[in-house]
């Protein structure tokens, strides 16, 4: 089992993807430069494994590099149920940020809560997680005491906060109370670094900071 940060060469703010390599081969995201992933990717396997991209949400900077991705591995597209109705729309993705256009690309598939993902020895949990995004999901493997937070829990205390007001803000307190009660020993957040050093402390730490927002 392996995990590689496979992203590299978009902008600052470029969010993570993460290549997993067990008996299934899937991306988590797919960041901004395609190009620069795909040469990645081809540094450690056929990008022809790759069997699923899993998008956490819809924003720009997670799916941009979506239509190249697919086309480069033949993968299928997952994404959560409620981020479907906010894909192609510039202001909904970001995209208009970036002064780009969105992505456009067809989804092969979408997951709810208590999906499970097989991949051979992992498990990925589906989590529907709002807040950042209204159809946020975040992934964990239970085994192996792993999450996927997209942008609902970055480390070091730092959040994905959300772009909507409202009630948008109490489910992302809501999601983070439910992540930060797992049991995690290390973190693949959207932005930043893996983390597995104190990751519980990290965790509580970003939901303390989500409440002073709420």
């Amino acid at each position: 089992m392996e995990v590689h940060k496979v992203n590299g060469g978009g902008p600052v703010h470029e969010g993570n993807v993460f290549l997993i390599l067990d008996e299934v081969a899937v991306l988590i995201d797919a960041g901004i430069d395609a190009e620069a992933t795909i040469k990645n990717v081809e540094k450690l396997i056929d990008p022809g494994r790759i069997k699923f991209i899993i998008l956490t949400h819809c924003h720009h900077d997670h799916t941009a590099g979506v239509p190249a991705l697919k086309e480069a591995t033949g993968a299928k597209v997952l994404i959560g149920e409620g981020e479907v109705c906010d894909l192609g729309d510039d202001v909904a993705t970001g995209s208009y940020l970036y002064e780009e256009e969105p992505a456009e690309f067809g989804v092969d598939g979408t997951l709810e809560e208590g999906d499970v993902i097989s991949l051979g020895e992992w498990r990925l949990h589906v989590l529907v997680t709002p807040g950042h995004s209204p159809g946020s999901i975040s992934l964990y493997e239970p085994e192996a005491k792993v999450l996927f937070s997209g942008d609902i829990i970055l480390p070091h205390g730092n959040i994905g906060r959300t772009r909507r007001p409202g009630e948008m803000v109490n489910d992302l307190v809501g999601s983070i109370e439910r992540l930060a009660a797992l049991e995690v020993q290390v973190l693949y957040p959207g932005h930043m670094e893996p983390t597995d050093e104190k990751v519980a402390e990290q965790m509580r730490t970003s939901l303390e900071f989500a409440r002073t927002i709420h």
